[in-house]
């Protein structure tokens, strides 16, 4: 818990989350505009079916994802959302370093972010096919979805920390997106049950500023896991280290 503190992770989160929100999200609408007439109305139906909900709600989601139709505007949008999504994972690799321990990346090596942001998209798209594969197939369809979600997580997890601190030893890589990949998994479930009641709840009460707190609310939950992994990894290899000189020391 003192590393927790001292690298200030719950601040580092909120700002993280907020970045994430007004980067990433817009860059998934661009994108999703580039291959639909009606981006709002995609991302509202896929948003309602994957949590169930209510009219209200899924109009609200419409609200807050409209946009003007100009290709100009929307090529500006492409711009300032990739160069807000690479910010996003310059200051994401900065509170990987601390928390490992490294130097961070310099400025020579600022593509590693760019791949990052790709990796970003491509899980956002195959983790949303495999998603739309699980729906009324049964539960053994269900349950190689979840292995094929998990493949994918762990998969994405790893490269990117490999991209963003390539200096760290592999093991702890590894270790670090299998608990993220546990984190997520969870994070999954909690999201499943809390979502629906709370994205309608807040359409309900405060219209599309609804539906961005509980989206918020989310996104800060999915940056926790990604920081609290590599913290949780990092914090027991330190600890075993001390409990081994200890032993050395006694002998």
């Amino acid at each position: 818990m003192r590393r927790f503190f001292d690298l200030e992770i719950l601040d580092r989160s909120f700002g993280l989350a907020a970045q994430a929100f007004v980067a990433l999200l817009p860059l998934v609408i661009v994108v999703v505009s580039v291959f639909v007439t009606d981006s709002a109305d995609v991302m509202a139906q896929s948003i309602g079916d994957r949590f169930g909900l209510d009219d209200a709600a899924r109009t609200s989601i419409r609200v807050l994802f409209e946009h003007p139709g100009v290709a100009a505007i929307s090529w500006l949008a492409v711009l300032i959302s990739l160069l807000s999504a690479f910010s996003l994972s310059r200051r994401l690799s900065r509170v990987y370093a601390a928390i490992f321990e490294v130097t961070p990346l310099p400025r020579s090596q600022g593509w590693r972010g760019l791949v990052w942001v790709a990796l970003q998209l491509v899980m956002l798209i195959l983790t949303s096919v495999l998603r739309d594969l699980r729906d009324g197939r049964g539960a053994a369809v269900a349950v190689v979805v979840v292995i094929g979600l998990l493949v994918v997580w762990f998969a994405v997890d790893v490269a990117g920390l490999r991209l963003l601190v390539p200096t760290v030893a592999i093991r702890l890589v590894l270790a670090s997106a299998a608990v993220a990949n546990a984190g997520r998994f969870g994070l999954g479930i909690w999201a499943y049950a809390y979502m629906p009641k709370s994205l309608s709840a807040q359409a309900a009460q405060y219209g599309p500023i609804g539906v961005t707190f509980a989206i918020f609310t989310y996104l800060l939950a999915a940056v926790l896991v990604y920081l609290v992994a590599p913290l949780i990894v990092t914090t027991w290899v330190a600890w075993r280290a001390e409990a081994k000189a200890g032993e050395l020391g006694v002998e």
